[in-house]
């Protein structure tokens, strides 16, 4: 794919544009957001970050049991 100099300078321009939204939107730590939607949609990610992994651990976790469970068997039964 052949980019020609203005179309690289473009992407330069957009390039900084986001960063300087990214800039200009994140929040210190520590500091109060007295915005209630903003505080809804952080608590709502962090709930749902949290129940996404906890569905994952558990998928992992229960596709792990049949694997490990017969070969468990067979050690505590060669050590008995």
């Amino acid at each position: 794919m052949k980019q020609t100099v203005r179309a690289a300078s473009e992407a330069d321009g957009l390039v900084s544009e986001m960063r300087q939204l990214a800039q200009a939107t994140a929040v210190v730590p520590g500091q109060t957001i007295d915005d209630p939607a903003y505080l809804e949609r952080a608590i709502s990610t962090r709930i749902a970050t949290f129940l996404m992994v906890l569905l994952v651990t558990i998928i992992f976790a229960t596709s792990a049991l049949p694997d490990v469970g017969p070969s468990l068997a067979k050690v505590i039964q060669a050590h008995l």
